[in-house]
Order: structure tokens, then sequence, then C-alpha cells
């Protein structure tokens, strides 16, 4: 008896537990003039994104935990971000508007790049992830976004746990598949910034972005 009221009562929260995570979503945003709306729920593997009752994209995606209306390009015009429920921080997708289209189209790689942020109007953006030993090991990766893909232009590798064979600050240039090193910082650099490695990483980036096209 003890043991099917056990049984029972996990069967009962497990459901319960679903069901809050499972919550019906809505977003809808005006777009080049069009009123754009999503009904999704992170049990869902296809989203409809229509306009007009219309529907003038599929996005075939699964886990979601959220999506927004947002100008990702800075273009004017309004993209869709996803953020999945995930053990990645800040596992986000992203869908461009496509002025020409009118629909939504999936910016291929996008996913490589967590907390990815723009540099302004130079269509550049870069991301932070953690890599380790506490995230005192930590990478980003400067990135462009051409014909719906994300391409990776710069890198920069910060290693500061002392159980590395080299501790610092490594930044690469990259060309396709191959990285070469153009520089290196003692890791306490970052110690000089108020937002400490985030600081470095965003002025980095914002200053130095020309010598990685």
């Amino acid at each position: 008896m003890k043991t099917f009221l056990i049984t029972t009562i996990l069967f009962i929260y497990t459901n319960l537990l679903f069901a809050q995570h499972n919550t019906f979503k809505t977003a809808s945003a005006w777009v080049d003039g069009v009123l754009y709306s999503i009904s999704y729920s992170n049990s869902d593997t296809v989203v409809e994104v229509k306009a007009k009752r219309r529907i003038v994209s599929r996005l075939h995606e699964f886990g979601i935990w959220e999506m927004k209306f947002i100008d990702f390009n800075k273009d004017g015009y309004k993209d869709i971000l996803i953020q999945y429920v995930s053990n990645t921080p800040n596992d986000n997708n992203l869908y461009l508007y496509n002025k020409h289209r009118h629909n939504f189209i999936e910016v291929n790689n996008f996913r490589n790049f967590a907390y990815a942020a723009g540099l302004g109007s130079n269509n550049l953006y870069y991301s932070y992830e953690r890599a380790g030993c506490g995230d005192l090991n930590w990478n980003s990766y400067l990135f462009k976004i051409v014909n719906f893909q994300a391409i990776p232009i710069g890198f920069i590798s910060g290693l500061g746990c002392n159980g590395d064979e080299k501790m610092g600050i490594f930044i690469f240039k990259i060309n396709r598949t191959k990285e070469k090193l153009i520089r290196e910082y003692p890791i306490d650099k970052i110690d000089k910034y108020k937002s400490y490695k985030w600081g470095f990483i965003k002025q980095y980036w914002k200053t130095n972005y020309r010598k990685f096209l």
C-alpha cells in the first residue's frame, strides 16, 4: 500500500511538473507593416509563423523555453530569437527576417555562439562561453552573418586556471578553418576592466574588429 501511494504521488508530481514546463505561449510583432504571430510550447517540433492567418514559415525546433521578436541585426526588421531549455547557458537560435520573401530564415551555425551580441551596425557580433575550471577558462568568438550563415573570423581564448600549461589571453584570427595567433596578454589584464573579462571582451572586439576583416 505504501509503495502504491509513493508511486501515485511521484506520477502526479511528474505530470504537474511537465505541465508547468509545457506552458502554451504566444509572441507577436509588426514586421514590415504586417502583424506576425507565433504560438508554441516546449513540446513542439514544428512552430508555425503566421501573418494574416497564413503560414509564412515553419520552424523545426524542439525544447523551446522562449521565442521573441527582436531586431537582432539592426536592419529595421524584427527577427525571431529562440531560447532553449538546455544545460548550456544562453543556448539560442536565430531566424532573420527576409524582406524579399517576407518570411524568416534560420541562421546556420548560430547556436555555436552563446551570449551573442552585436558590435553596432557593421554586421559583426561576438560571443562568450565557458571553457572549464569554474569559468576561469573562457572563449569568445567574433563572427559575421553572411547569406544566413554565421561565420567566425576571430577567437579569444582566456586561460586563467592554475593547472593550465600556460595562463593568459590568446587572440587568433580565423581564415576559414585556420587559426593564426596574433596577440597575447597576461590573464590579469582583465582585472583592469570594470566588468572584468566581459568588459575586456567587449572593448577588445569593439576596438580591434577591423584587424579581422
